[in-house]
């Protein structure tokens, strides 16, 4: 049996919102914190709103699944939506779903994610472990 990793902590996520045919709409940072709950990772993400750098959506995971990779890689597939108690998501809903490989040494992970309900787009993710 295979030890669950040690993902828990806080990232620096970097997000890439692509167009139908591939190319980039835009850009986006935030900061991605994974919790142990009881054996399950939970992901919380609020992404960084303008050159205030204020928080404009938070996300909350849901049906988390973290697999090993014979390559001593680790997959990581969730659910998410809008935290409804947050300021920046009161007013809309949101969810999706995301997929994140983490490198075997847990420093660095990349993965896609799709929002649906309001949002309706496809992002590439690339996060890295900042604590």
């Amino acid at each position: 049996m295979t030890a669950i990793p040690d993902i828990c902590g806080l990232w620096a996520l970097h997000g890439t919102t692509l167009a139908p045919d591939g190319s980039t709409l835009y850009e986006w940072d935030a900061d991605m914190e994974i919790a142990d709950a009881g054996g399950t990772p939970r992901v919380v993400i609020s992404t960084k709103g303008g050159a205030s750098g204020g928080r404009n959506s938070r996300s909350l995971s849901f049906a988390e699944r973290l697999t090993a990779l014979p390559d001593g890689r680790w997959h990581l597939r969730y659910g998410y939506e809008a935290d409804p108690g947050h300021a920046a998501t009161t007013s809309h809903e949101f969810f999706g779903l995301s997929q994140l490989t983490f490198d075997s040494d847990l420093a660095r992970a990349e993965g896609s994610s799709c929002n649906y309900n309001g949002r309706y787009v496809v992002m590439k993710l690339e996060a890295e472990r900042t604590r």
